[in-house]
């Protein structure tokens, strides 16, 4: 490897002397490409939306964001009404009546679900078809319930029944059922709401204890839509606060029997994104501006002049202008994986900065002119700078291989940036030297140039010094930290990365825990051309589904078949009344007389009933079978049946749901219903955001391993291809390999565990460690014919600059450990570890090894 530098015939020597003899045209030409960029970068918009970040090649994510859209969001924002304690309940069902209807009017909201409907209503719709969804032991019972002997024991609980304190609340449904057949409603209308406990003598959703009341809410836009979710959180409010304002017109005139009003909270995903975002946007100013403050502090420390400053800040603003002109063009949009593309760039570009200009100051300092600084500079420094651009750019373009798409978006847009920055630095910088050097002279004051070496210089030459000594506890501490990579943790909880004390999440879990019941469940989906072989496959995978119910696996199943039974069981169903109206078990004639003669014996009068038996004798008399149709009339069922059957342009969709029991099951499937799933065939396709978190979590665990090793392998690559030496790539290398075990066994003797969010910081460390090693390796085969002292003053010298410059990753990223959000908090921790350790690396462990090869090559001792 040649070790001339002084001939200005180079490529990069011959740009920065054109920069420099024509820098007005370099900053016209840059400040029209930035004003093009920046009316590129306008068109940018912001998508919120999670799921679109997802990879559409898994079949489980494909069928969840298909079901997504067929059948709408299964998210809710959530409104508890809590009652106090010992209060009746009835002023505040009318304070949710009150606050239902007014939001109802409210348009970001679709529906508002607090009741199943008028429970009478409910009953008389589903009455005339309910013994169709009797299986072979319902009918058994009903046979039984309407014999003589059961009619006479039925009208024995009626008495027991009507004497107690729910009596009141349960008279008009009894009256409608006086045989208890409706109990088969409930039963699937409970299924249907996902185990929600309702109150069936008012048909509101209140807790068993009798203390919450819940409203549901489906809004009219997913939750991932951040601007939507304020507006629907406020309108939401401004009803609530509305609706109490009129407490005394709904629970009486004050005074001392006058209920106390409610307290209402909102919750669910709506309201945890938005509180997400805002915590999200107050981290990123935190950090933006502390990391910015304190990277223009060490800037001022390190050069000791405020002209640095806008050798910093111009190029790299300009780098990031057209990154995301670039953004605009190939993208169109940026995502939440892509929004920190800026603090990626800021602390990867601002090294190339610190390297260049720390050079260019070494050498004026050395006695150079200002053109053969510049020269000298740009064929030493700005060839590392370019080499070590692209070794990183390599590494974060390795994500174009992954199936996320935001992970892809944030690999091309980084890399092109961290290219961009570079191009601006080796034009700009020159260029704005070349200004400053003319300002310079027409005053008559040579500029004072200064790099602060904090500390380095020393460390450098105790470890030239001392290598052996060195070396040897390099490879201690290596050892030491191998041995502990088994024992690093991979945090794989999704919540264990979020800030305690979200309103959202916080009154999800009231919710579980008051309702036994919460909205985290599996899906079962299929198709078919005919909605009759629908409905028997339906029925077949439901009743397979309820025995993982029975088993305790599962806590419910709910499917269209709950509302409209398969036609086979229909038919016969229908066969079995036919026969027993022929034989006379179903002889209404026999079943009114018998229950008239069982009331009078417990001087109890048939005629209050007299709706109900009517209502039986409709059921006992069906001759059709029941069809989706039928309860076109009925709002409330129709969006239960809305939510388990779609028509579809070429057929049906149905959708079987799993309801595991609160809290359980939320990172993974039961591996019941995997082996259910797997036994149903392809036709049938098991999803839900439990597998879908699954998979992400798999598949993020999979592409971080592969960029990271694609990354490594590609800037191994380009290092043997720019030192044409085999043993120099390796030389770099070195720090980079040797950094990153100690990084990994610092953060197991920390407690900090790998998880999503940080595992990517590897990869930037990959790209931002290759450069340090890089720097120092190019810059002793630049030195390495001249006499030891010349090559410790070189390796010094590049030592500092980097030294400022991990200083300044450090810094720029270690404002994230401010943030609120423990995988953010980690991510900052990671990456100080990083750049501090793979620093550390080749500012001692390399230096010790080279000392040792010019010791050799000098024969000295």
């Amino acid at each position: 490897m040649s070790s001339s530098t002084e001939a200005t015939s180079g490529p990069l020597q011959r740009l920065a002397l054109w920069a420099q003899h024509h820098y007005r045209a370099v900053f016209v030409g840059f400040a029209l490409l930035l004003l093009v960029a920046l009316g590129l970068a306008s068109r940018l918009r912001f998508d919120t939306d999670v799921l679109n970040l997802l990879p559409r090649k898994d079949p489980v994510i494909n069928a969840y964001m298909d079901t997504l859209k067929d059948f709408g969001t299964f998210d809710y924002l959530m409104i508890t009404v809590r009652v106090p304690e010992g209060a009746m309940i009835a002023p505040y069902e009318s304070f949710v009546d009150r606050l239902g209807a007014r939001l109802e009017g409210i348009e970001q909201i679709n529906t508002v679900d607090y009741r199943i409907g008028d429970p009478i209503e409910l009953v008389e719709t589903f009455f005339p078809y309910a013994l169709l969804f009797l299986d072979e032991d319902g009918r058994a019972t009903l046979a039984e319930r309407l014999s003589d002997e059961g009619i006479d024991r039925r009208a024995q609980e009626l008495k027991r029944l009507l004497t107690t304190p729910q009596a009141l609340a349960m008279k008009d449904l009894v009256k409608l059922d006086p045989l208890g057949i409706a109990e088969i409603l409930s039963g699937g209308l409970s299924v249907g709401r996902g185990g929600l406990a309702i109150d069936w003598s008012s048909g509101y959703f209140l807790s068993k204890d009798r203390q919450v009341l819940l409203l549901l809410v489906k809004p009219t836009k997913a939750p991932q839509n951040i601007a939507f979710d304020r507006e629907l959180v406020g309108a939401t409010q401004a009803a609530i606060d509305a609706t109490l304002a009129e407490w005394e017109e709904i629970a009486g005139p004050s005074g001392s029997s006058r209920p106390l009003p409610p307290t209402t909270r909102s919750g669910g995903p709506y309201v945890t994104a938005l509180i997400d975002a805002s915590a999200i946007q107050g981290d990123m100013t935190v950090n933006m501006l502390s990391s910015m403050a304190l990277v223009l502090l060490l800037f001022l420390i390190a050069f000791r002049r405020l002209g640095p400053l806008t050798y910093a800040f111009i190029p790299l603003a300009s780098g990031l202008v057209l990154t995301f002109g670039f953004s605009a063009v190939a993208f169109g949009t940026l995502s939440t994986a892509t929004s920190g593309t800026a603090a990626l760039l800021i602390g990867l570009g601002i090294d190339f900065i610190i390297v260049f200009y720390g050079r260019f100051v070494e050498e004026r300092n050395a006695g150079a002119g200002f053109e053969r600084a510049l020269a000298k500079t740009m064929g030493t420094s700005g060839r590392a700078v370019v080499v070590g651009a692209v070794t990183t750019a390599a590494t974060f373009y390795a994500f174009a291989f992954t199936d996320f798409r935001g992970l892809r978006q944030m690999g091309i847009l980084t890399g092109t940036g961290i290219l961009l920055c570079m191009a601006a630095v080796l034009l700009l910088l020159p260029a704005m030297l070349a200004w400053s050097e003319n300002h310079s002279r027409r005053r008559r004051k040579a500029p004072r140039l200064y790099l602060h070496s904090f500390g380095s210089e020393w460390m450098i030459d105790l470890c030239m010094r001392y290598p052996k000594t060195v070396l040897g506890l390099g490879l201690l501490v290596t050892v030491g930290a191998g041995t502990l990579l088994g024992e690093l943790r991979f945090e794989d909880n999704w919540r264990s990365m979020r800030p305690a004390g979200n309103a959202g999440v916080e009154v999800e879990q009231e919710v579980a825990e008051s309702f036994d019941s919460d909205f985290d469940f599996m899906m079962l989906v299929l198709q078919g051309e005919e909605i009759e072989p629908l409905l028997e496959r339906t029925a077949e995978i439901t009743q397979r589904a309820q025995a993982l119910v029975e088993a305790g696996v599962m806590k419910g199943v709910s499917s269209v078949t709950k509302f409209v039974p398969a036609p086979s069981a229909q038919r016969e169903a229908l066969e079995w009344l036919r026969a027993g109206r022929e034989d006379g078990r179903f002889d209404m004639e026999r079943i009114r007389s018998r229950f008239a003669q069982a009331l009078a014996a417990l001087n109890r009068r048939v005629e209050p009933f007299s709706g109900g038996l009517d209502l039986l004798d409709k059921a006992l008399a069906a001759r059709q079978p029941v069809r989706v149709e039928d309860f076109g009339g009925n709002r409330q069922v129709r969006q239960l049946l809305d939510r388990a059957l779609l028509p579809l342009e070429s057929g049906w969709k149905s959708v079987i749901y799993l309801y595991p029991p609160p809290e359980v099951y939320r990172r993974q499937a039961p591996q019941e219903v995997l082996d259910l799933a797997e036994d149903l065939g392809d036709e049938v396709m098991l999803t839900g955001a439990n597998l879908v978190n699954e998979r992400m979590r798999n598949r993020i665990r999979r592409d971080a391993w592969i960029a990271a090793l694609l990354g490594t392998f590609v800037v191994a690559l380009l290092l043997w291809l720019d030192f044409r030496s085999l043993r120099a790539a390796i030389l770099a290398l070195v720090p980079l390999a040797v950094g990153v075990i100690w990084m990994l066994g610092g953060m197991v003797l920390l407690g900090i565990s790998m998880n999503f969010m940080n595992i990517f910081v590897t990869t930037m460390i990959i790209g931002i460690g290759v450069d340090y090693g890089l720097h120092m390796v190019h810059r002793y085969y630049e030195v390495r014919r001249s006499t030891a002292d010349q090559v410790r003053d070189g390796l010094r010298q590049t030592g500092n600059a980097i030294v400022v410059a991990a200083l300044s990753t450090m810094v720029g990223f270690g404002s994230m450990s401010l943030s609120h959000y423990p995988g953010l908090r980690t991510t900052g921790y990671v990456a100080v570890l990083g750049a501090a350790l793979t620093a550390l690396v080749a500012i001692t462990m390399l230096p010790a090894y080279l000392s040792l090869r010019v010791r050799r090559r000098l024969d000295l001792p």
